[in-house]
C-alpha cells in the first residue's frame, strides 16, 4: 500500500512543509533517506523516529556511549508503526539544533500504475541552513539577513549567502534526488494480492474476527479456531506481514490490520 505523508518542520513560521507518497513496506532507515532529501537536508547529524514512547534509529557505533538504546529503523517498516490514516510519528534530527519534524499519515491507498515512489508532491520553503541554531537561530538568520544594519547581517550574508531564498522549494530537484535511492521503484500495475489457500483462510478469518468483535484477534483466537500451534500461528503472521498482507505494532497485542479489502478475501471455509 502506498502512504501519504505531510511532513511539517514543527515551529517554523510560516511552516516548512513536504508531501510525499512512499510505499508502506520501506523501513525507517529509508524513510530517514527520503526526509533528508524531501526537506533538504544534508544527512550530517544523528537521527531518531520517536512513536508514542519508542524510539528508533539508524545503528551507529558508540551509540550505546550516547546512553541511546533505539530499536533498528532499518528492522522496522513504516507500515508497522503506523497502520491508519491520522497516524502520527515524530522524527528528529541533529540532536544540537534538535530539528523536530511531525509526520502524518494523510492516506493509505493502492499504488498507481506507472507512478514512481518515493515521490514528493508539493511543499512550501526552503530548508534551513545546517547547524543554524534550531528554529530559533534560524528566525534570527533571515532577520539578519533582511536587514543590512543588523548586527550580525554581514556574518549571515558570508555564510549563508546573501541570495538565500527561505521561499524557493525546488519540487524537481527533490524528485530527481529521489530517483537514486534503492527503495525507489514503479508499479507496472497494481498490486494483486497473491496468497496460498491456507493464508487466505487466515485473512478472512482476522477480517470477520474483526467485524464481528469490533477488534483485531489475538494469536490465541486464530489459534483456537484453526486448531494449530503458537509458533505455526506466529510464522503465518510474520509471513503474511512481510507480503505486505497485514500490519501488526511492535508488541501491542490485537494491532493486526488487514491490508486487503472485502472483496479481495477468498470465502472461509
Amino acid at each position: 500500500m502506498i502512504y501519504r505523508l505531510k511532513i511539517t518542520l514543527t515551529g517554523s513560521r510560516p511552516p516548512i512543509w513536504r508531501r510525499v507518497e512512499v510505499d508502506g513496506n520501506i523501513s525507517l532507515g529509508e524513510l530517514h533517506q527520503v526526509i533528508q532529501i524531501v526537506m533538504g537536508w544534508t544527512d550530517s547529524h544523528l537521527h531518531q523516529f520517536i512513536v508514542d514512547d519508542t524510539y528508533y534509529s539508524t545503528p551507529y557505533p558508540g551509540m550505546l556511549d550516547w546512553g541511546m538504546d533505539n530499536r533498528n529503523a532499518n528492522e522496522t517498516s513504516l507500515q508497522q508503526v503506523a497502520v491508519e490514516v491520522g497516524a502520527q510519528i515524530i522524527y528528529e534530527y541533529d540532536f544540537g539544533d534538535s530539528w523536530e519534524h511531525k509526520i502524518r499519515v494523510e492516506q493509505i491507498k493502492e499504488p498507481e500504475a506507472g507512478v514512481f515512489y518515493p515521490i514528493c508532491l508539493t511543499g512550501k520553503r526552503a530548508c534551513p541552513p545546517e547547524d543554524v541554531g534550531g528554529v530559533w537561530g534560524y528566525e534570527e538568520c533571515l532577520s539578519a539577513l533582511q536587514n543590512k544594519n543588523h548586527p550580525e547581517h554581514e556574518m549571515y550574508s558570508e555564510w549563508i549567502g546573501e541570495l538565500f531564498d527561505p521561499e524557493n522549494f525546488d519540487l524537481e530537484e527533490s524528485n530527481r534526488m529521489l530517483s537514486f535511492l534503492d527503495c525507489y521503484k514503479v508499479f507496472k500495475r497494481a498490486k494483486a494480492p497473491v496468497y496460498t489457500h491456507r493464508q487466505g483462510q487466515y485473512l478472512t478469518f482476522i477480517y470477520y474476527y474483526t467485524k464481528l468483535n469490533g477488534y483485531p484477534p489475538a494469536q490465541a483466537d486464530i489459534q483456537r479456531y484453526f486448531g494449530v500451534t503458537g509458533p505455526s500461528v506466529n510464522s503465518m503472521l510474520k509471513t503474511l506481514e512481510k507480503r505486505g498482507l497485514i500490519s501488526r505494532v511492535p508488541r501491542k497485542p490485537r494491532s493486526i490490520k488487514l491490508l486487503l479489502s472485502h472483496e479481495e478475501l477468498p470465502d472461509l471455509e
